[in-house]
């Protein structure tokens, strides 16, 4: 069984969300390449083909075979859903009929075998299951030909010829179809353009509202992942892995409520400064009036008027005041034990794909990496609790910074306990440059050429991040230590002052590295990591704001 069967099998026996968003993550490409594809290169309708599909395999993975080829499936339901929604005959024939102009004067760049994509594509689907999976995993998949010939439960040189004949059998059926592509040529085609990148963000929507759709009566519930964990590795391209995944439950018209509410409570504030001021005048008249010689009984009739009033502004304002002073979003979501351990058990899942790596190259045993997310994950939810109530106290930045100081010395000495003095020193050092680890492992995926020319790329584009990392803080005079992932950095949830000036020292950071990348990145990859750089600092910004919202006081 392979690693991805087991995912599945995971994900069918004990209903882990964990096990199938990974399993979205590493097969979102695919289908949503495929799905582009199929529908001419309709984005957004790709994205909606994407989501059907992993819906339907969230329902249907209690029915598959535990030795079922989730590559192939996954294929073949993308181009039937993807048909489904296309719902038409012409549009294929006009593809056709480019695609035979194109034959025509054997015109084989790379925008016009994008015409001819969704034709291959459906020709793949007619293929035979064992052809069908060798051309999906070779491609589709962009295994090797040892990997195909493993999963296939044969070798490479019989993996090799699966592939052959049955790209030869693709070459059979366009050709009868009037599109004369060798095949060879189709395995260029294929090689050249199979796989997209899926947008930002697409694999936790996708795999939220899939799981959400198994859910019974909570099929209404949406997980709204504010700060997305995948893989890193096989992350989703263009954004920072953001650390706190913290599941909203919250419909439609609980959302439209707290908007209602939030609004009243901004009317009310301004009501409130008014008042006060109303209040000052009435004051100031009511000294006025005390302080005069005399006072007739309509004067006297005011002046107890005017006291009232201004003891009725005071207990208003007192009231309104104390309305924004009630427990956060996030405190009621936690109040329940369910719920808490959903957002804790994310915390561990999202903690487990950041520090994969470093639990890798310190050589943690299982038991080890299992504790070390442990820690971290409980590290995460004492300073949400901390955050909300820095928010609910207002704390004073002096306050604040101590709060956190005393927390990470309690994590740097269970760490110490767990890892050891070169362990901790290992983990240290991980941790500081996580932004450049990030960076790089994420924008990896966007590069193009050949896998030793990205892994060479990345290489270069993490020492610039290091450098430019360090260089940032010196000039800022901030610790070596300070934590630029923003969403790791727990003050910038507290205070929004904090989390702009990490912002923008990571936007310093980005602009330098980007200038310094264009030595080695080609100019198409250098306005990639521009884009990635727009979309990472997006991303962090909005998902600051809105946890900040939620562990913010609620109205009472």
């Amino acid at each position: 069984m392979t690693d991805n069967q087991e995912l599945l099998a995971e994900y069918v026996k004990n209903g882990s969300e964990a096990a199938f968003r990974e399993v979205v993550s590493r097969y979102l490409d695919l289908v949503y390449s495929a799905a582009v594809r199929l529908v001419n290169g309709d984005t957004h309708l790709a994205e909606d083909v994407a989501q059907v599909v992993f819906v339907d395999l969230a329902r249907m993975a209690r029915t598959f075979s535990p030795q079922v080829m989730l590559g192939g499936w996954l294929h073949r339901h993308t181009c039937f859903v993807a048909s489904k929604t296309m719902r038409g005959e012409r549009r294929r024939q006009n593809r056709e009929k480019v695609a035979m102009e194109i034959n025509a004067i054997k015109d084989h760049t790379a925008a016009n075998l994008g015409v001819v994509a969704p034709i291959i594509d459906e020709a793949v689907n007619e293929l035979g299951a064992e052809d069908r999976q060798a051309i999906v995993m070779r491609f589709f998949e962009q295994r090797d030909f040892r990997a195909v010939g493993e999963a296939l439960g044969s070798n490479e040189e019989a993996a090799r010829k699966r592939v052959e004949r049955a790209l030869e059998k693709l070459h059979l059926f366009l050709k009868r179809r009037g599109i004369a592509l060798s095949a060879a040529g189709l395995a260029t085609a294929l090689s050249a353009g199979v796989v997209t990148a899926a947008p930002i963000g697409l694999a936790a929507t996708i795999a939220g509202t899939a799981l959400a759709s198994t859910a019974g009566s909570a099929a209404a519930v949406t997980f709204l992942n504010v700060i997305t964990m995948t893989k890193v590795q096989a992350g989703i391209s263009g954004a920072i892995v953001l650390a706190l995944a913290i599941p909203l439950v919250m419909q439609y018209q609980s959302q439209t409520k707290l908007r209602a509410e939030n609004e009243t409570l901004r009317q009310e504030a301004a009501k409130v400064s008014t008042l006060q001021a109303e209040n000052e005048r009435l004051t100031k008249l009511v000294a006025r009036t005390t302080n005069a010689p005399r006072q007739n009984n309509d004067q006297m009739s005011e002046l107890m008027k005017l006291r009232g009033e201004v003891g009725l502004l005071r207990q208003s304002a007192s009231e309104t005041a104390n309305k924004t002073n009630g427990p956060s979003a996030l405190s009621g979501l936690t109040a329940s034990p369910e719920m808490k351990r959903l957002i804790r058990d994310q915390q561990k899942f999202g903690m487990a794909a950041i520090y994969g790596t470093f639990a890798k190259s310190a050589k943690l045993s299982k038991e080890q990496g299992d504790k070390l997310n442990d820690l971290l994950a409980d590290h995460v939810m004492t300073n949400i609790n901390h955050v909300t109530a820095i928010l609910h106290d207002h704390k004073t930045p002096a306050e604040m910074n101590q709060i956190f100081a005393d927390q990470e010395a309690v994590l740097v000495q269970n760490m110490q306990s767990l890892l050891g003095p070169d362990g901790q020193a290992q983990y240290e050092d991980y941790t500081r440059n996580l932004i450049s680890h990030l960076t790089a492992e994420q924008f990896k995926r966007m590069l193009s050429g050949d896998d030793p020319t990205k892994a060479s790329q990345s290489s270069q584009l993490y020492q610039i991040m290091q450098e430019e990392s360090q260089q940032a803080l010196a000039r800022a005079g901030l610790d070596p230590d300070y934590q630029l992932v923003p969403t790791l950095n727990f003050r910038n949830f507290a205070s929004a002052e904090e989390a702009e000036r990490n912002l923008k020292l990571l936007d310093g950071i980005y602009e330098n590295a980007t200038e310094r990348a264009k030595t080695f990145l080609s100019p198409k990859d250098a306005d990639k990591f521009v884009e990635f750089r727009t979309k990472a600092l997006e991303n962090n910004r909005a998902a600051l704001e809105l946890n900040r919202k939620m562990m913010a006081p609620a109205s009472k």
